[in-house]
């Protein structure tokens, strides 16, 4: 079941996130900017208080991980009909299945991370530790 996470979440994401560099970048916007800020919604998919998945909001930017390739598209489609991302990020496997819904986006991988920007245009902070290369590429689609 995916649900918005709040701060009582945050012991069982980290768990789930600190492994990969896709969910460590999740994890440190969520250390950054917590569960209540206006422009950053995180939520979880959890199967008996097990974390399946991951999904954070931020700005007009989608971050997404699912360890075992388990994207809930039914719940993407929910997400994008209420804001539309300029940029969807996450494992090359996620943002493939990804792609499926967003045809209309150009798919690209890349070695780094996506710079994400803000409402006015401006790239977020990222954390230079978790935002680096990785073997497996990042996948992205672009508006």
């Amino acid at each position: 079941m995916i649900r918005e996470c709040k701060a009582s979440d945050l012991e069982t994401l980290e768990v789930y996130l600190k492994e990969e560099v896709y969910g460590k970048v999740i994890l440190s916007l969520i250390e950054k900017n917590g569960f209540e800020q206006a422009d950053q919604s995180v939520y979880g998919d959890f199967e008996e208080g097990v974390c399946k998945g991951v999904y954070l909001c931020i700005y007009k930017n989608l971050l997404v991980y699912c360890k075992e390739n388990q994207v809930d598209i039914d719940f993407l489609e929910q997400i994008v009909s209420m804001q539309v991302p300029e940029v969807v990020a996450g494992r090359p496997d996620n943002v493939n299945v990804i792609s499926w819904l967003l045809t209309d986006y150009r798919q690209e991988k890349a070695a780094a991370m996506p710079e994400l920007l803000d409402q006015e245009g401006q790239p977020l902070e990222s954390d230079e530790e978790c935002s680096g290369a990785v073997e497996k590429g990042w996948g992205i689609l672009l508006k």
